[in-house]
């Protein structure tokens, strides 16, 4: 079950990433128990966006040749990068696909990472807390803020 990471191309991937993220902006919707998403539109602009965005590297998560996930990680100035959407296909999670892939976007960015959870989102918090330890180790921090914990880190291939 190899994980990889392709850079989204929007003629291949735009309508799959449309899909994938109403689905997310769904599931966000239930889990913070805010009114879903109504709309098709606010995907297809906010995919459309990240990918002209020259500061976003858009990512399709593949689970051999199959559609397993998005990442949208963000280049920060000076090094490192800030994660801002993660997302893994329903039927794949548990799988060990989203901490593998989660490991391959740290490695790939030298640098301090950002990411943040919501603290209402129990299973993400549990999600990113597991993965982040077992990536950072004793390396990281967590801060609280706006109901959100963001977890500071710096990537193993940084300098």
């Amino acid at each position: 079950m190899p994980i990889r990471l392709q850079l989204a191309t929007p003629l291949l991937e735009r309508d799959w990433l449309e899909r994938a993220y109403l689905n997310w902006l769904q599931e966000l919707a239930v889990s913070s128990r805010a009114r879903p998403p109504s709309t098709e539109r606010l995907a297809r602009e906010q995919i459309s966006d990240w990918l002209q965005d020259r500061t976003v590297d858009l990512f399709v998560l593949r689970r051999d040749e199959e559609h397993a996930g998005f990442a949208c990680v963000e280049r920060v100035l000076g090094g490192g990068a800030h994660l801002r959407e993660f997302y893994v296909v329903p039927s794949l999670r548990r799988l060990r696909v989203g901490s593998h892939a989660a490991a391959l976007l740290f490695d790939r960015y030298a640098g301090q990472w950002q990411l943040e959870v919501l603290q209402s989102d129990r299973t993400a918090l549990r999600f990113w807390s597991n993965v982040v330890q077992r990536y950072a180790l004793d390396r990281r921090r967590e801060e609280r803020s706006d109901g959100h914990i963001r977890y500071v880190f710096p990537s193993r291939s940084a300098k």
